[in-house]
């Protein structure tokens, strides 16, 4: 693999090093203070410049990510909350969202706080404040190459009423700043499930700063409500932190690549005196047809969600009168599909608008 400016084999590592976690690896552990007392965290740290955190009681999210000590999340300020904090009803969801690279939203219901049938619906539903179990993190040799994984289930159950889990798998390499994230949904129970699906990926500083933009192909976009009406013209661009912003949510239809995923990236090229950095998520549409774009320009609240997910978070009454909701019968199972690419230099983020716009 390629580490440190060189092609190093797996031969010459093991002569030169005692262990591959002198390089990088993976640290399993558990907090101990404040409101993220008894939260398990999993890092991974890579001699490519990528650290990530996963935890695996906050439904196995990503809380955060950076490259080369270069902060790509955005991170909130509940920081990594218990999920024994948690408040289902109407917007208390965010009193427990730390925001990161990815906030999971579903299964059964994600979007605005809703009525649905007679049911209230909080924000965003609850898998991202439930533990997993069966958790594991692990590595190995492929070739010369090293490659790092964390694994769970995630179980969002009802007595007398729907029974989904989530089983996640989080894949990275010592030699790429590159992350996958395979979700497959399982509905273990006996009655048809509504299925809600929203991957909430939350872009900050430096990344997100003034003159930095999003990338995608030609796309049409609309908006979500009269606030965001107002800022159709600068979707796609960012400038600096604005006193009392309301947020604007626009909703996007981009075509798919050969392979059938959407790509989307946010790039700042003046990064660094003109070095250039960004992020690149690619997602299987298949089964993410809707893009959401949360555009957040707030003090303290400085972050742009890039966000495929299976309907549009707008409320499940709305989604199933717009007939656009999902259902899972009783044993089906369902795949989705992410990919994270780090966007280096001003190189890197040419080659994505030649490709990709």
């Amino acid at each position: 693999m390629k580490i440190f400016g060189k092609e190093t084999s797996r031969e010459e590592i093991h002569q030169k090093t005692g262990d591959i976690s002198q390089l990088g690896g993976i640290k399993y552990y558990e907090m101990i203070d404040g409101v993220s007392r008894g939260v398990r965290g999993i890092d991974i740290k890579s001699p490519c410049g990528l650290d990530m955190t996963i935890l695996p009681d906050r439904g196995m999210d990503i809380s955060n990510l950076s490259y080369m000590s270069t902060p790509i999340a955005w991170r909130s300020a509940t920081r990594e909350t218990s999920n024994a904090y948690y408040e289902s009803s109407g917007l208390e969801w965010l009193r427990t969202f730390f925001g990161g690279l990815v906030t999971t939203c579903g299964l059964t219901y994600m979007g605005a706080p809703d009525i649905d049938e007679g049911e209230e619906l909080g924000l965003h539903g609850r898998i991202s404040n439930i533990s997993a179990e069966n958790v594991l993190a692990d590595g190995k040799w492929e070739g010369d190459s090293y490659k790092m994984w964390v694994q769970g289930k995630v179980r969002e159950a009802k007595v007398f009423g729907d029974k989904l889990e989530l089983e996640r798998k989080i894949t990275t390499w010592m030699d790429q700043p590159r992350v996958i994230l395979e979700d497959v949904v399982e509905n273990i129970g006996s009655q048809t499930s509504p299925l809600m699906v929203l991957y909430h990926v939350n872009i900050g500083y430096p990344v997100v700063d003034q003159g930095a933009v999003l990338l995608e192909p030609e796309a049409k976009v609309t908006a979500r409500d009269k606030e965001a009406e107002k800022g159709i013209e600068n979707y796609s661009r960012f400038g600096e932190p604005i006193k009392n912003y309301s947020e604007q949510v626009f909703f996007h239809e981009i075509g798919a690549d050969d392979e059938g995923n959407g790509n989307i990236a946010i790039a700042n090229e003046a990064f660094s005196n003109g070095k250039g950095i960004g992020i690149w998520l690619k997602y299987n549409k298949d089964n993410l047809p809707c893009l959401t774009q949360w555009k957040q320009m707030g003090m303290g609240e400085y972050v742009c969600g890039i966000e495929p997910g299976n309907s549009y978070p707008r409320g499940r009454s709305i989604e199933k009168k717009e007939n656009n909701i999902r259902y899972i019968e009783p044993g089906e199972r369902v795949n989705f599909r992410l990919e994270f690419n780090i966007l280096k230099s001003n190189k890197d983020i040419a080659a994505f608008k030649k490709t990709y716009m």
